[in-house]
C-alpha cells in the first residue's frame, strides 16, 4: 500500500512540476526536445508519457490519467488568480 501511494505521489509532483512542458508536449512540441531521455523513461514507468506508433515514427503523447491530473491543475490555478 505505502508503495503504491509513493508511486502515485511521484506521478503528481512530476505532473505538477513539468506542467509547462507537459503543456507544450501537448501542443505538438517533441518529448526529445523538452525531456532528457532518462527523464522519458521515468515518466513511462510511471504512466505519465505513454508510446504511440505514428505516420512516419514513434511519439511521445501524455497519457489520458495525467492529461487529466494537469487540466485540474490548470483548473485550480486558474480559479485561485
Amino acid at each position: 500500500m505505502a508503495e503504491e501511494e509513493l508511486e502515485r505521489k511521484n506521478f503528481e509532483n512530476l505532473v505538477w512540476f513539468y506542467q509547462d512542458e507537459l503543456i507544450s508536449l501537448n501542443n505538438g512540441k517533441r518529448a526529445n526536445t523538452l525531456f532528457s531521455k532518462g527523464l522519458r523513461q521515468r515518466m513511462m514507468s510511471l504512466g505519465v508519457l505513454v508510446y504511440k506508433k505514428g505516420r512516419a515514427d514513434l511519439k511521445y503523447l501524455l497519457s489520458q490519467t495525467a492529461q487529466n491530473l494537469l487540466n485540474s491543475i490548470s483548473s485550480a490555478q486558474m480559479s485561485s488568480s
